[in-house]
């Protein structure tokens, strides 16, 4: 039996998804996110459906749509036990969430399905969706021991605040065109993408830290950036940091920019006091050379993954 957008307590549904990602991301404040969703969910002001096995519920999903960017929606779709997830109820939940998506006008990205991740892949896959997997990578600054670098003298190097949200959002969306992140900038429309730097220079990815962030012109071109932040989530202390953006563009790769910007960048971190700092990286990104050649490794089990189809 499916039952759609019904009173329900979500708390226990979820429990077995929280628990799972909170031990994958330790340092993320995973069920204090989720308590505002399940509030909403209880409430329905998220749109949702269950799956009853007799009285049990047996499979779950919810849609969400994204703050930032106005042409997608996002599902969480799972089963509260691995035996529950059949072909049909993985179909059933899947069709459900893009019928909302079709109605909306929107493309529907659904997260890795939790208890269902195996056979889930082969059905979406089947079905026309690409698959994307995000690895964190992280290290340890007590360990780096590369000279920072001179850039060439051509280029002009700025403190990140100089640009405008317009300006960087266009330099990250082409540098971004053609790699394995286009799914992240290149159906969004400019608008999007300038909500999408403004969230990151306003601190939506932690606080930047000015003196390891930079921006680099080329006869006054914005071509490439770098932008180290505080780590956001729960955290013990402060000795954790991020690059949450880092991009070169197409015309100016393969001559080391990406390279001695980092070596600057993890230097001074290093120099500030931090002990480690994390980044991302999209699965077949040529980047993550780079990053394995400075010292980054995959930080545990933590990944992230999920699927979208074009409507």
């Amino acid at each position: 039996m499916e039952i759609s957008n019904v009173k329900i307590d979500w708390a226990p549904i979820l429990e077995g998804q929280i628990k799972y990602l909170e031990e994958i991301y330790p340092d993320v404040a995973i069920r204090e996110t989720y308590r505002d969703i399940i509030e909403r969910l209880n409430e329905n002001k998220i749109k949702s459906r269950i799956i009853l096995n007799g009285i049990t519920v047996a499979g779950y999903a919810f849609v969400m749509e994204s703050n930032l960017l106005s042409d997608r929606i996002y599902g969480s779709l799972g089963f509260t036990d691995g035996a529950f997830a059949s072909e049909v109820r993985i179909r059933n939940l899947v069709e459900w969430a893009e019928n909302i998506a079709k109605a909306q006008g929107k493309y529907l990205m659904i997260n890795d399905i939790f208890r269902a991740e195996e056979a889930s892949e082969k059905i979406l896959t089947d079905t026309g969706y690409t698959r994307v997997r995000r690895d964190r990578m992280e290290i340890s600054l007590d360990e780096f021991n590369m000279e920072s670098e001179n850039y060439p003298q051509e280029f002009e190097i700025l403190p990140a605040n100089n640009t405008t949200y317009q300006e960087y959002s266009k330099a990250e969306f082409d540098a971004y065109a053609g790699t394995p992140d286009t799914i992240l900038f290149n159906t969004t429309s400019e608008a999007d993408r300038i909500s999408m730097a403004r969230a990151i220079f306003n601190g939506a990815y932690g606080e930047i830290i000015p003196s390891a962030s930079s921006i680099i012109r080329h006869h006054g071109n914005l071509i490439a950036a770098i932008i180290a932040t505080t780590k956001p989530e729960k955290q013990a202390n402060g000795s954790r940091s991020m690059l949450v953006d880092i991009f070169v563009n197409r015309d100016y790769r393969g001559n080391g920019l990406a390279t001695t910007m980092m070596i600057n960048s993890l230097n001074r971190l290093k120099y500030l006091g931090f002990e480690t700092t994390e980044l991302w990286v999209t699965s077949g990104n040529e980047a993550a050379r780079i990053y394995e050649k400075l010292g980054f490794r995959p930080s545990g089990s933590a990944k992230e993954v999920f699927y979208y189809r074009k409507p």
